[in-house]
């Protein structure tokens, strides 16, 4: 029994201690995203003064915010989205250094736009030294020559680029160097920068679990001006089981744990030398089951917030009491986990440093939110203004058909919203009309039915206005007449130029075809708001839609294949998306099956020959549906949409014809364009596809782009009249409901091909009836009903299975 209890003591040593070695975030999004120095041109900036920094009397943050931002970040443009104001430190990452002490700076230093824009709101800079190789610290912090070297080259950055201090990311050390020669290493060197450098400040990023007891947090802390602790990197590669990154409590390690135990003597007698940092990413898993907690099949990657949250929004968030974050799952033929944090959490964590009285927070990393103002807004709740944030922008929008002289806006309310700006324009880019609304579900009136009118939206509260959202689109048309619906399926910020109004270039060419068009986003359509099967024809707007925010999702792809497989017909078209579902080393058995199956194509090469900004025409194949049309010109970033530098090259297979070619390019190494007509293969009827690798809204001038759209919608219509009969089912057909799963609402579909009454039933698992509608006059064709999850009597029903029935009660009986 004691020798059992030994061997079993020293397996969880072990196994504790083999976790903290492995490599942290810093290191691992290094390997994972670090910029190839060689790959970018040199900073435009490096001939611009900076400026020092500009003292203010009172900084409009209660704490000290500091953000780590890598130089992968940079080099995307992600300070575009700074808030200044927010923050008081911005540590550049990385400038590594060497064994022998020499520093290396970051991709395309200096960047001087970004110090000189924080020295002005008065915003220290940083420079983040960095190691991760043990044997390498021990001679930095230990070797006398390569010590002088790297104390020498640290005061010259200093001195040179006019920067406001120091952070040493050194991680993985030996554990003899985790006590006194670290001390003594960050003491000489902040003594060497304060004498030299009486303002400048020297900090360490700290580990948030001192393994093994080795560290001595307190004398670190004291040998310099402060630390950063890494609060994070608790789940990862190594984890045998599910879990976030950052938990703030469950198990026996935790943030909670970190500040009261590992850091309990720094926080007793020097709070003010503690930066507790947070992560701005989360940790992907499969796993064997759907639970959390479950046991990990395999470590995916650690994806960013703007990535998680907004796939969160695809899967549904849940929240996890245990550890008091966020997390979501879905099962795509095995399970897959997120974990990750957001507002919520961190604020529970802001709460946590304030409580303790800490020097402030901070983050990993700066620009791991893009666009999204969501953890902007909780730091100036938390540490600036205190006021309640202006609310998130509307979701779900559409733009619907009402009557020939209407169209109707939809979309879902933002949390902390209380009214709402519809701004309207004639050609969507002035936008000179606005209303304030409160209702969610508006009617706008007094349209021509041959004109295209463009909105967006944004949503109000008393702290002010949200971000604005994309801009959709409509002609108005009686709803039973509109045919066409156009998905701006366009999400992508980094590396594009995405100014979320590309639906202007699809307007005005559907107007000349003769038709009219509904629009909606892709979030409206994955989560049930609008139905394809409404329409006719659906046009997908992706341009360089790429893997990290998904061409098409799960969702997405099964309201395609739905859409198909019933006779519809699909314009897509993207320069990224063989990459992203049709390659075999990386795509999914799912998605190589969709793109395979219902958009015909295999993958060759991102670009003919694999070659970059070198082929920019698509030619028509002679004979086929777009002869005639001449040479198609697509953008190189200098005609007003993006740089289409990419377009996959593809074949078309399972039956479809290759109908654009690239200009010089022979269609063996990839064609620009291929048709489909015929039965997917759930087919009930026969469906239409068009899928180019160039963007339709790239094509210019306009006028080609008019000719184009006309040869497109002319193919749909007459493929149609020229081989079928009919489109409709001879019989009663009731379809699956969608979507399904639900929360809360979803809607039921059926054909009928009589006239007459009817009703629809829903049943819970005891058969007994919860909902009911009757129609009194029911046409002949297809209709829709949607369920908001209530009985009759308005009350919500408890989740479970439901079976749902419809009666249709004709001249010659009930079907």
């Amino acid at each position: 029994m004691i020798r059992f209890f030994t061997i079993l003591f020293s397996f969880l040593v072990i196994s504790s201690l083999f976790a903290q070695e492995n490599p942290g975030i810093h290191y691992l999004d290094k390997l994972k995203y670090g910029v190839n120095k060689n790959s970018v041109s040199e900073s435009p900036y490096k001939d611009v003064p900076i400026i020092p920094l500009q003292r203010k009397e009172s900084k409009e943050v209660s704490r000290k915010v500091f953000g780590y931002f890598p130089d992968w970040e940079y080099v995307n443009g992600s300070q575009k989205y700074f808030r200044y104001d927010l923050l008081t430190h911005i540590a550049c990452f990385d400038f590594p250094a060497s064994s022998s002490g020499n520093i290396s700076n970051p991709a395309q230093w200096p960047w001087t736009d970004v110090i000189n824009e924080a020295h002005s709101n008065g915003v220290k800079i940083i420079i983040s030294i960095t190691n991760f190789d043990k044997d390498d610290i021990r001679k930095i912090i230990t070797d006398s020559n390569s010590k002088r070297n790297f104390i020498n080259n640290a005061l010259g950055k200093l001195n040179a680029y006019n920067v406001d201090g120091i952070n040493i990311d050194f991680e993985g050390l030996y554990t003899s160097d985790r006590g006194s020669k670290i001390v003594d290493f960050m003491k000489e060197l902040s003594d060497s920068v304060h004498s030299n450098f009486p303002d400048a400040e020297v900090s360490f990023a700290s580990p948030a679990v001192n393994w093994g007891g080795h560290w001595n947090f307190l004398n670190l802390a004291n040998a310099c001006d402060y630390l950063f602790i890494m609060g994070y990197d608790y789940f990862g590669s190594w984890s045998d089981n599910s879990g976030p990154s950052s938990p703030l409590t469950g198990g026996s390690i935790n943030i909670t744990n970190t500040i009261n135990s590992q850091y309990q003597s720094v926080v007793a007698f020097n709070p003010d030398k503690l930066i507790l940092g947070i992560p701005y990413f989360g940790v992907y898993f499969k796993t064997e089951s759907s639970s959390p907690g479950s046991k990990v099949k395999d470590f995916v990657n650690s994806p960013r917030f703007r990535v998680a949250q907004s796939q969160s929004q695809v899967y549904g968030k849940l929240w996890n009491t245990t550890y008091q974050v966020p997390w979501y799952r879905w099962y795509d033929g095995e399970w897959n986990q997120v974990w990750y944090d957001d507002d919520s959490s961190l604020g529970l964590k802001y709460d946590l440093a304030e409580s303790k009285n800490l020097l402030g927070v901070g983050m990993w990393a700066l620009g791991y939110d893009g666009e999204r103002q969501e953890l902007w807004n909780l730091l100036d709740y938390k540490f600036g203004s205190g006021i309640i944030p202006p609310p998130d922008k509307p979701f779900n929008f559409r733009v619907l058909a009402d009557t020939d002289s209407t169209l109707r806006i939809k979309f879902d309310i933002p949390s902390r919203a209380t009214r709402f700006l519809i701004m309207l324009s004639l050609d969507g880019k002035t936008f000179d009309d606005t209303v304030e609304v409160v209702s969610n579900d508006v009617i706008v009136e007094g349209l021509n039915n041959n004109t295209v009118y463009y909105f967006k939206l944004a949503a109000k509260n008393a702290s002010g206005l949200s971000d604005v959202t994309e801009v959709l689109g409509g002609i108005p048309a009686d709803s039973s007449k509109n045919e066409i619906l156009v998905v701006n399926g366009f999400e992508r910020i980094s590396n594009t130029n995405n100014t979320f109004d590309f639906i202007r270039f699809y307007g005005e060419p559907i107007r000349h075809a003769g038709y009219s068009f509904a629009s909606a986003t892709n979030d409206a359509v994955f989560k049930g708001k609008v139905s394809l099967s409404d329409y006719k024809t659906v046009i997908w707007i992706l341009a360089d839609e790429s893997t990290a925010d998904e061409t098409f999702n799960k969702f997405e792809q099964d309201s395609v294949k739905s859409f198909l497989n019933n006779g519809g017909n699909l314009f897509v078209s993207g320069a990224e998306i063989g990459w992203d579902l049709g390659r075999s080393s990386y795509s999914s058995p799912d998605d190589l099956d969709f793109y395979a199956n219902y958009l015909k194509a295999r993958y060759v090469s991102d670009a003919p020959d694999g070659s970059s900004s070198s082929y920019y025409t698509a030619v028509p194949v002679s004979g086929g549906i777009f002869d005639g049309l001449g040479s198609i010109n697509y953008d190189n970033g200098t005609h007003g949409t993006i740089d289409v530098d990419w377009p996959d090259a593809i074949r078309g297979i399972n039956g479809a014809t290759e109908e654009l070619l690239f200009e010089g390019v022979n269609a063996a190494k990839g064609v620009a364009g291929i048709a489909y007509h015929g039965k997917f293969p759930e087919g009930r009827f026969n469906g239409s596809l068009l899928y180019f690798t160039f963007p339709f809204e790239t094509v210019y001038p306009e006028s080609k782009r008019i000719d184009l759209m006309a040869k497109i919608l002319n193919w749909f219509d007459t493929v149609v009249d020229v081989n079928e009969s009919g489109n409709y089912p001879a019989e009663f057909v009731l379809y699956q409901n969608y979507p399904n799963p639900f929360n809360p609402n979803t809607i039921i579909k059926f054909y009928t091909p009589y006239s007459g009454t009817g009703e629809l039933n829903i049943y819970n698992s005891l058969g007994q009836i919860v909902w009911k509608q009757s129609f009194a006059s029911l046409a002949s064709g297809h209709h829709s009903v949607e369920w908001n999850g209530t009985n009759n009597n308005g009350v919500k029903v408890s989740s479970g299975m439901y079976v749902y029935r419809v009666i249709i009660n004709t001249n010659d009986g009930d079907k």
